[in-house]
């Protein structure tokens, strides 16, 4: 299995990941946009590398960019950019309360067998009328044929893949409103070829006739309304 301190210390951006962080760029910005007030609390949770949280900040003003990972490794080339980065486990941040209006994970809640505590975390320090948006594998596509080919060996660790309704599922029986779920990459045809290849480009297909049939699934919730 791999650490993760090893795999972020000398970790570079591939061409073949350049699309896939364009697209969750567009829906982050699209989401962050909504909120008409200045000086919003963003944190990437799980960051690793960064990629996005490092995008948002080259590209906005309005924004206060956080980031969090266990990895001392991705926490210390963060902070060259994002100073205010942290080491911790993100079902215990120990942020305050209702402390930041968008919330962003990609690739990390599929590593829990138990999904609920880092859940309960998000909605914890997400503000009232915050956005908490991740990003998570897909059930029906080629990288999980892909996963599975590696017959348990599979470098990452535990991981699990989503269907679109056993998300809507989890989020709802734990305090959030879905707005909405988005696929990336029909089955991860465009993925595949990107990786393979070393490129990118901009896939041909955008729509998977099955809703869970994509490499990504992307969540956009809010807490549920109290009653």
């Amino acid at each position: 299995m791999i650490q993760w301190d090893d795999y972020w210390k000398d970790y570079t951006v591939s061409k073949a990941e350049k699309w896939l962080i364009c697209e969750r760029d567009k829906i982050i910005k699209q989401y962050l946009d909504t909120m008409t007030y200045r000086e919003k609390k963003v944190i990437e949770i799980g960051c690793g590398f960064g990629s996005n949280l490092r995008l948002l900040k080259t590209s906005r003003d309005d924004i206060e960019c956080y980031a969090l990972d266990s990895s001392q490794e991705a926490i210390r080339a963060i902070k060259k950019v994002i100073t205010k980065a942290v080491v911790a486990d993100c079902r215990r941040s120990y942020f305050g309360d209702r402390e930041f209006d968008l919330i962003y994970s990609a690739g990390l809640m599929e590593h829990f067998q138990d999904e609920i505590p880092f859940l309960v975390e998000m909605k914890r320090i997400l503000k009232e009328e915050g956005v908490f948006i991740t990003f998570v594998p897909a059930r029906y596509s080629l990288w999980q044929l892909y996963q599975i080919l590696h017959f348990g060996f599979w470098q990452h660790g535990y991981e699990k893949a989503y269907t679109y309704s056993g998300l809507q599922r989890l989020f709802g029986e734990n305090g959030f409103k879905v707005m909405e779920i988005r696929g990336i990459d029909p089955f991860s045809v465009g993925g595949l070829i990107m990786k393979l290849f070393n490129v990118s480009f901009e896939p041909p297909i955008r729509q998977s006739p099955h809703k869970s049939g994509y490499t990504e699934l992307c969540v956009i919730a809010k807490k549920s309304v109290r009653k």
